[in-house]
């Protein structure tokens, strides 16, 4: 997905309207150029789309914290699209240090879209910029081709979205409101942050109202008939006003004056990992649950690095069923004929064992173990007590672990891999597994490791069960949060039977699901701003605020100063 482009649910039409920021006056900014009024209007769109590319909002201001802020922008992507002289030349205007709009990290990264190819630099907008407001521009017929034809994800997207329609429809179909108590929620919680402050910090006050200018903005947009919704083409997950919206808020959420339930898988990645573990996953063809139909744009890069082997000999999904057992280098079949009998027959592979080129039987052995753990129990609790690694209090510990869980599976910094605690009580219990990470790590990256899981999530989440859900109640609500689904309370053991189901015939592992109810309570649990505060109280200086201020906008702290009756300093 082009990052700036948000699919509204107006307009899913051929047309292309970008966020820019409100801060900018493009149009008074061209006019002081002095230049014709052809070239005003081509530089005009041009600058908007720059503008688009690195805008910051509320609702995706956490897609670059990690960069400070910055938004990655190919030079060649851009170039191709707006031209290298008028480039070169937008980036002077916006760049005027008598009145900075736009600064850069002078960082150069090698691309990571848009064609994978060129540099990248860091820009986002200067502070007075940075206000958080967005409007819509619509980008003409020229550009637009232009970036269409220059981008790599453009029809990936296009996919992604026809496959997934029937769920940005949702959003169009169903009326969102909140229940009233939501404002005294906000308020209670604000005020407990405020009174925590410590000798009325500036910067503390700044992020508190920041947050709860954030928290209103969120229901406001969806109280008014405004959420939006797209398809990301490199995770394939759903992204709408709801995955947005603060989870402490969406208990006092209605659709069509309803109370959503919400349904989770227990122990996701994990799960998801031990299903992509498999030959069924890797050799299975055709459109159904394996590698080239989640994500085919990888098996060549895992070819040359050695994870997988070319496959001599290939077999139709639907043609067959596999045993879960493997032992060495040949894998049971169970093929049915035309009667509906199963006839067995035994295939070789040209390859060792499924994934990678593994030494040992200890390794398999490891895998084996692993897509054995119960996943549809309490797989982290399972870990803690199998390990040696065990503190008194158990339930803390395995909060610990889950949290840490997308460290295990993410972090390629080998002195955390081989220190932190949660990562030893991985690697003693899964040795092979680990084994497996790392090298996915080494070899592709842990970016694209995180893309396949989403993407066999969001197959099986998605593409499946909802895709079920809606076929079988066409008019009632079914809303994904990554690896959760929501719907009324009375459809809930109807979908519960169907991820169960249909988790275990696709992969042979079972999975286990919680029903959450979302009971609205007007008062704050104290866990909850404890949570909260601690993120807040080490911003006690400017040094500080730095770290965090892109996502810190004007708009949020003047519209949380206004609902809680403070002062802005």
């Amino acid at each position: 997905m082009i990052e700036g482009l948000i699919i509204h649910l107006s307009n899913l039409l051929p047309i292309m309207r970008v966020q820019v920021p409100a801060s900018v006056n493009v149009k008074e900014l061209v006019s002081l150029l002095g230049l014709s009024p052809t070239r005003s209007e081509n530089i005009k769109n041009r600058i908007y789309y720059f503008l688009s590319r690195i805008v910051s909002t509320n609702d995706n201001f956490e897609l670059n914290q990690k960069n400070n802020g910055f938004r990655n922008v190919s030079s060649v992507h851009m170039r191709n699209v707006i031209g290298k002289k008028d480039y070169n030349y937008i980036l002077d205007v916006l760049s005027d240090p008598t009145d900075s709009i736009i600064e850069s990290n002078n960082s150069w990264q090698s691309s990571q879209g848009d064609g994978d190819v060129g540099f990248c630099k860091g820009y986002r907008l200067t502070q007075k910029y940075n206000t958080g407001e967005i409007c819509y521009k619509t980008l003409p017929r020229k550009i637009r081709e232009r970036i269409q034809r220059h981008t790599r994800d453009i029809s990936e997207q296009c996919l992604v979205d026809v496959d997934y329609q029937f769920l940005l429809d949702q959003f169009g179909s169903h009326k969102f409101t909140f229940i009233p108590s939501v404002y005294n929620y906000i308020l209670k919680f604000g005020n407990t942050l405020l009174s925590r402050v410590e000798k009325n910090n500036k910067y503390q006050r700044k992020i508190v109202l920041n947050l709860i200018g954030r928290w209103l903005y969120e229901v406001e947009r969806i109280q008014e008939s405004e959420p939006w919704c797209s398809v990301s083409a490199r995770n394939h997950r759903i992204h709408s006003s709801l995955t947005n919206l603060n989870s402490k808020l969406r208990s006092f959420l209605l659709c069509d004056g309803q109370a959503l339930w919400m349904i989770d898988v227990i122990a996701s990645q994990p799960y998801i990992l031990s299903t992509i573990l498999s030959d069924r996953f890797i050799n299975g063809i055709g459109e159904g649950y394996n590698l080239q139909t989640i994500y085919p744009e990888i098996i060549d890069e895992l070819i040359d690095n050695g994870i997988l082997m070319s496959l001599d000999t290939t077999y139709q999904e639907n043609d067959f069923e596999y045993s879960s057992t493997i032992t060495g280098t040949t894998s049971s079949y169970y093929v049915s004929d035309d009667t509906g009998g199963n006839d067995k027959e035994t295939h070789s592979f040209p390859f060792p064992f499924m994934w990678s080129l593994f030494s040992d039987e200890a390794d398999k052995e490891s895998i084996d173990k692993y897509r054995g753990a119960p996943f549809k129990e309490d797989f982290y609790k399972d870990l803690i007590l199998k390990s040696h690694i065990v503190s008194e209090n158990i339930e803390e510990q395995r909060e610990v672990l889950k949290n840490n869980m997308m460290y295990i599976l993410f972090d390629d910094n080998k002195y955390h891999r081989n220190n932190a605690w949660s990562m030893l009580m991985f690697y003693e219990e899964y040795p092979g597994v680990n084994k497996w990470i790392t090298r996915m790590h080494d070899s592709v990256g842990k970016s694209k490791l995180s893309y396949l899981l989403q993407r066999s999530e969001s197959y099986l989440v998605l593409n499946v069960v909802s895709r079920l859900f809606h076929t079988k109640y066409p008019s009632v609500p079914i809303f994904s949060i990554h690896d959760s689904l929501h719907t009324y309370e009375e459809y809930l053991p109807d979908l519960e039977r169907l991820i169960k189901e249909n988790f275990y015939s696709i992969t042979g592992i079972d999975v286990g699901v919680k029903i959450k109810p979302e009971k609205p309570n007007p008062e704050p649990k104290q866990e909850d701003v404890d949570e909260v505060w601690r993120e807040i109280r080490p911003v006690r200086n400017k040094e500080k605020f730095e770290e965090v201020r892109n996502g810190v906008f004007s708009s949020n702290i003047e519209r949380g100063a206004e609902f809680l009756g403070e002062l802005i300093a």
